[in-house]
């Protein structure tokens, strides 16, 4: 375990970006599928509202959600945008670097428990592009224990003082990270949290994380380039002063959306949450969906739900119906599962109104990348994620976390499947740092292809991925993404050699 003394923010050398290994290659053309990507259910309901809501028909759902119930935040003093939509702060790079500081602290004006960056729930949004450097001087003001930061998803070295989540940053330290982002490293949303070993669902719970977007890509696409950005950070659940369950997005409760009927919006979505999952359904209208968990999908996939467990991200194209008022929600999920069951409930609701649009064509083609399902792979490994009655009660492959053990050696290069198994009756949304992976089956089902990095694996079933580990040596891990789990021992560590 590396424990780091304080470090203030280090000074610049001047930064040449690289070009990794790691590309995306020409697009090609697809027609546009009507079937989701991975876990998606297509089913459609109608639901009363809830009370002091308007009554809106219902549509869309996702993942499920067993998590921590905190406090649940005074939102009041949130800045709001212009049509009354609130989101996070933005802190931009200018001429290929950003330099910012993040200082973790108690936020007791939005109740008893709640941590924030820079008093932000969640945390100020951080947009980069490719070829960026980005430091970060990550201040411990917690006043008890250690935490650090992972910027989840993103293909950076996992070394020395960038996405090291084996380093410990101690209350009162403040310790400067440096990520260099390869100049082909693919557009799209990402995110940061704390990754400290046992602190990881406590931190995350109580609010800490925040969005980072790397620009371009989609962007400059035809049909997306232009339209309005929206970004949707969901948290929770958060217990309010009578008890009640409440869920979050950028920090508001059921906060309200703004469309015109016709007019395109591209939505970005991201699960922040420890432990809980978003079953997303959006009343009478479809969710055509551009990006997982930053990845460009190489056609657009229009789905009714879609399910997100924690650290998903998804980004989608929102279509205005005639005028009236919809309610986003997550629908019931794993009914069947009592330590996961969650119930419906409301994320935020749409008001359609003003002067009809003559809504514009969506793409179809997007950006495609190579498929690891036609090249030779270089070698095979099974992986198997297991709850047991007696210690360890959560472990991989019998084992549960040691942070000096080395569970997975794997050459520089190699283009790797790992077939992993869920031996419990519960979901385990397995994740891996650094390199993502596309998605071969599941449960022995061919998939539509995409690249993620967090996949849930179904209750006693597997999912197969593959996955090339490219331009970076060093240590990271894998794990469930559902914290909890984490924190108690299911996480493994993988080491990249040459």
């Amino acid at each position: 375990m590396e424990r780091v003394r304080t470090a203030e923010p280090a000074k610049v050398e001047p930064w040449q970006p690289t070009l990794s290994r790691r590309h995306l290659v020409g697009a090609s053309v697809a027609a546009l599928a009507t079937a989701g990507i991975g876990l998606v259910s297509q089913r459609a309901e109608s639901s009363a509202g809830t009370a002091g809501t308007p009554t809106a028909e219902v549509a869309a759902g996702s993942h499920h959600g067993a998590g921590v119930s905190t406090p649940l935040p005074n939102l009041a003093g949130t800045p709001e945008a212009a049509d009354g939509f609130v989101e996070p702060p933005v802190l931009s790079s200018e001429d290929g670097y950003l330099a910012i500081t993040l200082q973790a602290q108690p936020d007791p004006d939005r109740g008893a428990g709640r941590l924030a960056y820079e008093q932000s729930l969640p945390g100020p949004t951080i947009r980069v592009s490719p070829g960026d450097r980005l430091r970060i001087a990550l201040v411990n003001a917690l006043g008890d224990g250690t935490t650090n930061l992972h910027v989840h998803g993103m293909h950076v070295s996992p070394r020395d003082n960038g996405d090291n989540v084996f380093l410990h940053v101690e209350s009162g330290q403040t310790f400067d990270y440096a990520f260099d982002i390869p100049l082909d490293h693919p557009p799209g949303l990402y995110w940061y949290h704390p990754h400290a070993h046992g602190q990881s669902s406590k931190q995350v719970s109580a609010g800490l994380g925040g969005a980072v977007i790397v620009a371009g890509g989609l962007d400059d696409l035809p049909g997306i380039a232009g339209v309005k950005e929206r970004l949707l950070v969901l948290q929770g659940p958060f217990l309010d002063a009578d008890g009640e369950t409440q869920y979050l997005v950028n920090g508001q409760i059921n906060p309200k959306i703004d469309i015109q009927p016709g007019e395109t919006q591209r939505w970005r979505i991201l699960n922040a949450s420890a432990n809980g999952f978003f079953n997303l359904q959006l009343a009478r209208h479809q969710l055509h969906q551009i990006a997982t968990d930053g990845n460009p999908l190489p056609e657009v996939r229009t789905v009714e739900t879609v399910l997100l467990g924690p650290s998903e991200r998804i980004e989608v194209l929102i279509q205005g119906t005639a005028a009236g008022i919809y309610q986003l929600r997550s629908i019931v999920w794993a009914e069947d599962i009592p330590s996961q069951a969650q119930p419906e409930f409301l994320v935020a609701t749409l008001i359609s109104s003003g002067a009809a649009l003559e809504p514009m064509d969506l793409p179809t083609t997007l950006i495609d990348r190579e498929d690891f399902s036609t090249s030779p792979i270089d070698g095979q490994r099974t992986i198997v994620f297991q709850e047991n009655t007696t210690a360890p009660n959560f472990a991989i492959d019998d084992k549960a976390f040691v942070e000096d053990r080395i569970d997975q050696t794997v050459l520089l290069g190699a283009l790797e499947e790992w077939v992993i198994r869920n031996d419990s009756p519960e979901w385990h949304p397995f994740h891996i740092h650094v390199n993502d992976f596309q998605v071969m089956t599941i449960n022995g089902r061919t998939v539509p292809r995409s690249y993620e990095d967090t996949t849930p694996i179904p209750p006693r079933g597997e999912i197969v991925i593959r996955t090339r580990f490219t331009d970076f040596t060093g240590k990271f891990v894998y794990h469930c993404h559902i914290l909890g789990h984490e924190d108690a021992g299911m996480m493994g560590i993988v080491e990249v050699v040459e």
